[in-house]
């Protein structure tokens, strides 16, 4: 007998402190103030407040879950989906971007599809930056070959990075504005599509580059602003890359293209 004082002190404590305490009076009153109103003992004028009332209550437990789960959105981690393709919409939120950082090995097929989207980008004042690796790099050129699903061997690959440099610096040469590249002298760990990364609506798209994949290389992740704090971290690699890399065309490229044959 002497612990049910506990035991009641316990229940009365949980239900207080209960989450859904204010739902479970809400269900009570109105209950309540139906059988009032049904038998006639509350008249229109009592039954019509008490009605705004509940709703009022009911309204504030509405702001309290919408709370919650902001919340829960806000400090959610480790909860991005890995994808076995690229988002549908990247394309579009691309070319929409304002600043936009391209890290990868040839992007080839990035540049190339962005052809109409880069001059309009420059023409509003945007930035795009775009980091490949450095096709004068023997070495280098070797072991990414090696590491390519398919390998059609190193000049191939040369050829397919030079060819996006060129698009590049041909773009920029027309119609000016920040268009900035750069090339890598390392084989970076993924690929990268940061859009808008320092703004509110920020996308991180990050592509590990897997060994000798089958077909695309995976898995493919995207992250927003409400990705902490994988969205910051994946952001800033790919800045650090970017710092690491080198100028394109490089004083020695540039001097060797200023040279004709005849003067050689």
């Amino acid at each position: 007998m002497s612990g049910e004082p506990g035991r009641v002190r316990r229940a009365v404590r949980a239900f207080v402190t209960d989450d859904n305490l204010d739902l479970y009076l809400l269900v009570v009153a109105g209950f309540v103030f139906t059988v009032l109103g049904i038998t006639g003992l509350v008249g229109l004028e009592k039954l019509a407040s008490a009605v705004l009332a509940l709703l009022a209550i009911l309204a504030i437990s509405q702001i309290k879950s919408r709370k919650l789960t902001q919340q829960i959105t806000r400090t959610r981690t480790g909860a991005v989906a890995l994808r076995a393709e690229f988002p549908a919409d990247l394309i579009d939120r691309r070319a929409r971007a304002y600043d936009i950082l391209l890290v990868g090995l040839t992007m080839t097929r990035t540049v190339q599809g962005m052809r109409t989207d880069l001059p309009a980008i420059l023409k509003t004042g945007g930035r795009v930056r775009v980091l490949v690796l450095d096709p004068g790099d023997e070495s280098l050129m070797v072991v990414a070959d090696r590491h390519r699903p398919h390998s059609q061997g190193v000049e191939h690959l040369r050829t397919r990075i030079r060819a996006t440099l060129d698009d590049l610096t041909a773009l920029r040469e027309r119609h000016g504005g920040r268009l900035e590249i750069r090339v890598l002298s390392s084989i970076p760990s993924a690929g990268f599509n940061c859009l808008d990364a320092h703004g509110p609506n920020g996308v991180v798209c990050v592509q590990h580059y897997e060994f000798h994949p089958e077909g695309e290389a995976a898995p493919i992740m995207v992250f927003s602003k409400n990705d902490a704090p994988w969205y910051q971290r994946f952001g800033d690699e790919a800045e650090r890359l970017w710092e690491s890399g080198a100028d394109w065309p490089s004083s020695a490229v540039a001097e060797r293209s200023s040279v004709s044959p005849s003067n050689g």
